[in-house]
């Protein structure tokens, strides 16, 4: 049997290799996470949206800062026993904490890069990049706490705090400075970021939108109270492109303001909105009708009218079907835009679905009128070899 002298040296022999082995183990560790951050900062660091405007890497770059996340916690969480702290230790956390400010100084040269885009084509790209950068800014700020607080583990189970005192004061006073830089980083990131997310409420399209309803309404009126005849269709069909020519005007101011707005900001659609694009799809619809029955007239018609009245009527005809047409597919767009880049699409979300089936079942039925009056349109014209 061991005497009690042999036991206790076999006891500090056998917590002293254990003490080893910790150690060497976050040794390892907090090396490996430093290779790991400086690769990071590496990539962090050659990404540039002004150059690529791809969110693809934005994701990569997300998804390994939450990667590295779970692996400062699961080596936090593995810090049980007291250990002896050794100089290398404390270089590594000196350098966690510098390179976690050099991470935070990246996300803000990203988010002023994201910020100096002016010719935004695509939005909704556009949005995604911002959401991807905010989630970055916060990842980055949250790896930055994790550190401090695994460093600050690191340092109460240190059993040789008296032999390292002075560095260890050096190292908790380098990372409060760090972790104020990365905070301050942090919040000038989101703060240019959330700037940047802006949204204009759809009521200021309103009254444009009302008075195109209205314009529209007249001509759908004007359309359907015209009886051609042989003598008058030049000169109708003439008057009523005058008519659609002001509403298509009407559509490509408001269709341009859309689309300009949509370069900077996104959506809040107001309900008042939805409901004139839907008014104005039944109306396209009306004058696509009006359109077909006019087309039938001159068809009609054109046995027994002048050649030269035959051939203003139809090519007034061909040009009202042109510009109808294409002003409903523009008012069409410009909806589909509004609501793409909707921030309460949710909230709207039954309003907005009525509305695009409204306006695709309108469109259908405008483009077979207008379809129509083309061909017979067309016919006339073959019949009378104009």
């Amino acid at each position: 049997m061991p005497s009690s002298r042999s036991f206790v040296a076999l006891l500090a022999l056998v917590l002293s290799l254990a003490s080893f082995h910790v150690h060497a183990d976050v040794g390892d560790d907090l090396q490996a996470l430093v290779a790991d951050l400086r690769s990071f900062n590496e990539d962090l660091g050659s990404f540039s949206i002004s150059a690529t405007r791809d969110c693809t890497q934005l994701g990569t770059l997300n998804t390994s800062v939450a990667d590295y996340i779970n692996s400062l916690e699961r080596i936090h969480a593995q810090l049980r026993t007291p250990f002896a702290l050794r100089p290398d230790d404390l270089a590594s956390l000196d350098e966690l904490a510098t390179l976690a400010t050099d991470s935070a100084s990246e996300t803000l040269r990203l988010a002023t890069e994201l910020q100096d885009i002016e010719d935004v084509q695509d939005l909704l790209r556009y949005r995604t990049a911002l959401t991807a950068m905010l989630q970055l800014s916060d990842d980055i700020g949250t790896m930055a706490d994790r550190i401090i607080e695994m460093a600050d583990r690191i340092l109460v189970m240190a059993d040789n705090i008296g032999l390292m005192a002075d560095r260890i004061l050096a190292t908790q006073r380098l990372q409060n400075t760090n972790i104020a830089l990365t905070q301050q980083a942090m919040l000038s990131t989101q703060e240019g970021l959330i700037a940047l997310q802006t949204s204009v409420s759809t009521i200021a399209y309103n009254t444009t939108l009302g008075t195109m309803v209205d314009d529209s309404q007249v001509l759908a009126d004007a359309m359907d109270a015209v009886t051609l005849t042989e003598h008058n269709m030049a000169d109708e069909l003439a008057a009523l492109e005058g008519m659609t020519a002001a509403v298509a005007h009407h559509a490509a101011d408001l269709i341009s303001a859309v689309n300009e707005d949509s370069q900077a900001a996104s959506h809040y659609i107001d309900g008042d909105t939805l409901t004139w694009l839907g008014d104005l799809s039944w109306i396209h619809r009306a004058l696509g009708d009006a359109l077909e029955e006019h087309a039938t007239q001159v068809d009609r018609l054109a046995p027994v009218t002048d050649n030269a009245v035959l051939g203003d009527a139809t090519a007034s005809m061909l040009r009202l079907t042109r510009d109808i047409g294409r002003m409903s597919n523009r008012i069409l767009q410009m909806s589909d835009r509004i609501i793409v880049m909707a921030d309460n699409i949710g909230l709207m979300a039954d309003r907005i679905v009525e509305t695009q089936n409204l306006q695709q079942s309108n469109l259908i039925m405008t483009r077979e009128s207008l379809l129509t009056a083309q061909s017979l349109t067309l016919a006339a014209m073959r019949d009378s070899g104009l």
